[in-house]
C-alpha cells in the first residue's frame, strides 16, 4: 500500500499539465501549431539530448467549454522525431480574461496509467481539482507570489493516517528575451510552483516533502516559447516509508516543424505574398518565404517542369504570418522547378533552378 501510495505522488506530480495565457499572448486565430523538442534532465540536471522526444500543439478550435470560453489545443507528445506520424491524444483548454490566462484541470484522466488507484478516497481527491485556475497573471506584480490552488486530504494506510497538501503557487518574474530558432524573442516569465506537504501534529503544520519548480516564457503571438522543470530528487525515508528516488527534470524548447516551416515575425502581414526562392539557383537546399494575412488553409506545393507535383511542403491550416519552409532537391536531377502557393482567396507560381 505503501507503493500505491508514493505512486500516487508521483502520478501527481509529474503529469500535471498547465499551458496559460492573456489573450494578446496566444495565437489569434486557431490553426496554429507548436513544434517542441523535450530534452530530458537526470539526476545532476543534466540535459540528455540522445533522449530527447518530440511534441506537436495544434490550436484546433474557440467552443463553450465547462462554462468559459475556451481556446482547445491538442496535442500529441513522446515523438520520436518531428516527422513521426501519430494522432492527438491529449486536449488542453485555456480561457482569457482580461491580464489573467485560466487552464481546466482535470487529473481523472491520469487515474487510468495506474489502474490500482482505484479507491474512493483516491477518485475523491482527484476529482476534486477539476475546475478552471486562474494560473498566469499577466498583471501581477514582479516578483510577488500568488496561490493558484490548494487542497488538503487525509489518505490512511494500513493504520497510518497521512495527512496531506498538494498546492501550486505562481510568480511572475522579470521579462527576458530568449534565443529560439525563430530568433530572440522578449518574453514573460513564470516560475509555477508544485508543492506537496505532510502534516505534523494538529493543528497540522505542513512541511514540504516534494517541491517542482516550473520557468515559463511566454512571448506575444507565439504562446510558450520555453518551459525548464529541473530534476527532483525524493526521500520519504523520513515519514517511515523506504522510498527514495528522482523525477527526471525537462526543457522544452521550439523547434522546426516537419517541412521546416516556422512563423518568421510576430506582426500580420497586409496581404498574400510569396517570395523568391533563395539562393536560386541552389544546391540542394533553398528557403521559400511567404506571408497570409489572416488564417488560412494553404498549400505550398513544387511541380517538375511538366507540371507534376513532385513535394508538398505546406498543407493545412495556419494563422496570420510570414513563415519560411525549407526545401531539399537533393533527390531531383538538375533542372526548372515551379513552386506554387495556394488558398482560398490566393494563388500564385515561381520559378527555382536547381544545379548540381
Amino acid at each position: 500500500m505503501k507503493f500505491i501510495y508514493s505512486a500516487l505522488i508521483l502520478l501527481i506530480l509529474t503529469n500535471i499539465s498547465y499551458s496559460q495565457n492573456a489573450s494578446t499572448f496566444f495565437p489569434s486565430a486557431p490553426g496554429y501549431k507548436w513544434h517542441y523538442k523535450n530534452t530530458p534532465l537526470d539526476s545532476l540536471n543534466n540535459p540528455q539530448p540522445g533522449l530527447t522526444t518530440y511534441q506537436i500543439d495544434s490550436f484546433s478550435t474557440i467552443e463553450n467549454y465547462k462554462g468559459l470560453l475556451s481556446s482547445t489545443v491538442l496535442s500529441k507528445t513522446g515523438l520520436t522525431s518531428i516527422n513521426q506520424n501519430a494522432p492527438f491524444l491529449d486536449t488542453n483548454h485555456y480561457n482569457f480574461q482580461s491580464t489573467n490566462s485560466f487552464y481546466y484541470l482535470n487529473l481523472l484522466n491520469y487515474i487510468e496509467l495506474i489502474p490500482f488507484l482505484d479507491s474512493a478516497t483516491v477518485v475523491t481527491f482527484l476529482r476534486s481539482f477539476e475546475a478552471w485556475y486562474n494560473v498566469y497573471r499577466f498583471g501581477q506584480a514582479v516578483n510577488t507570489n500568488y496561490t493558484i490552488f490548494t487542497r488538503d486530504t487525509t489518505l490512511t494506510v494500513d493504520t497510518l493516517t497521512l495527512p496531506l497538501r498538494l498546492a501550486m503557487t505562481g510568480r511572475r518574474l522579470n521579462d527576458q528575451t530568449i534565443s529560439t530558432i525563430n530568433g530572440n524573442l522578449p518574453a514573460k516569465k513564470f516560475l509555477l510552483t508544485f508543492t506537496l506537504s505532510y502534516g505534523v501534529l494538529p493543528p497540522f503544520i505542513y512541511l514540504p516533502i516534494i517541491t517542482r519548480p516550473d520557468t515559463t516564457y511566454i512571448s506575444e503571438g507565439r504562446w510558450i516559447i520555453k518551459e525548464v522543470l529541473p530534476s527532483t530528487n525524493v526521500d520519504l525515508t523520513g515519514l517511515g516509508f523506504p522510498v527514495a528516488f528522482s523525477i527526471p527534470g525537462n526543457v522544452k524548447e521550439l523547434t522546426n516543424g516537419p517541412t521546416g516551416i516556422y512563423n518568421q515575425t510576430g506582426f500580420t502581414p497586409g496581404s498574400f505574398n510569396l517570395s523568391q526562392n533563395y539562393p536560386n539557383p541552389f544546391n540542394p537546399v533553398t528557403k521559400i518565404n511567404f506571408s497570409i494575412p489572416n488564417s488560412s488553409i494553404v498549400k505550398l506545393a513544387v511541380y517538375n517542369s511538366l507540371g507534376k507535383e513532385i513535394s508538398t511542403l505546406v498543407n493545412e491550416r495556419l494563422g496570420a504570418g510570414s513563415y519560411e519552409v525549407n526545401f531539399s532537391g537533393g533527390n531531383l536531377s538538375s533542372g526548372l522547378y515551379y513552386y506554387k502557393l495556394e488558398s482560398e482567396d490566393f494563388s500564385e507560381v515561381k520559378k527555382m533552378i536547381l544545379i548540381k
